[in-house]
């Protein structure tokens, strides 16, 4: 399984236009994150951010095609993950087979709360909570988390190794977390480093780290990285130093295989 991380900022891109904190002087092009968007196996795109346009555009070429697009999966219906999905519609209204736009029928409704518009050339396939999918040989199922009062959900990817991807996310409880032990790559929430900065509705790349300990990944990583975190060297030395050498910071244009 490979996996390209299209965009890895929360809800605003970095840098932020007038700001001179050190995040947004930084020469290091790690530092530069367009909103979160992760394109697997170059043929499944998980959610539809602002960005998505100029993040796909970035990396169309002869070996990597953007028709070859299978399905969009979304996790949630909040603004930074769905607002892209008007050019979607555009970009593949041509392609010979239509792509599938895979979901539960609670993040549609968001969608078409937002996008007023014909969801064409995309063919829905609503799917229940912990049903399980098969695209290309993998496995896909949609995991409810707790992110704030809109469902918002967790995407699980088996083929020959795990992947389970968060990008949002206030807490999981322990009751919960069963199905998200022992995998092999697991991506979760970083909008903020500590408390300082942290939203009521995300958790911190701190708790992050301590709910990553008790779920025992083989590998772990963290996106959807806010202004008030650190540069991209400081934050990894900082989740090596207090998660361990499996704990990385993911940034634009990453690619990991399973």
């Amino acid at each position: 399984m490979k996996i390209l991380f299209l965009g890895t900022s929360a809800g605003w891109p970095l840098p932020r236009l007038g700001c001179d904190c050190e995040i947004c002087k930084s020469k290091d092009p790690r530092d530069v994150r367009l909103r979160p968007a992760v394109l697997i196996n170059n043929s499944i795109l998980i959610d539809a951010p602002p960005d998505i346009y100029h993040q796909l555009k970035r990396i169309n070429n002869s070996e990597l095609r953007i028709q070859n697009l299978k399905a969009l999966l979304l996790t949630h219906a909040h603004p930074d993950h769905i607002l892209g999905f008007y050019d979607l519609t555009h970009l593949y209204n041509r392609q010979e087979k239509e792509p599938k736009l895979i979901t539960t029928q609670e993040v549609l409704n968001g969608l078409r709360q937002i996008h007023r518009f014909s969801i064409a050339p995309f063919k829905p396939e609503i799917i229940v909570p912990k049903e399980t999918i098969v695209i290309d040989n993998i496995k896909i199922a949609l995991y409810p988390v707790h992110h704030n009062h809109t469902p918002c959900y967790a995407i699980k990817m088996k083929g020959e190794k795990i992947f389970l991807y968060i990008p949002d996310i206030k807490r999981l409880p322990r009751g919960e977390r069963k199905p998200f032990k022992g995998v092999n790559l697991l991506v979760l929430d970083g909008s903020s480093l500590g408390k300082r900065g942290q939203t009521r509705i995300h958790q911190s790349i701190e708790e992050g780290i301590r709910l990553a300990l008790d779920l025992k990944p083989k590998q772990c990583f963290f996106t959807h990285i806010g202004h008030i975190t650190g540069t991209y060297k400081d934050l990894e030395k900082f989740v090596q130093k207090n998660g361990g050498r499996n704990f990385h910071i993911a940034y634009d244009g990453l690619e990991l295989i399973l």
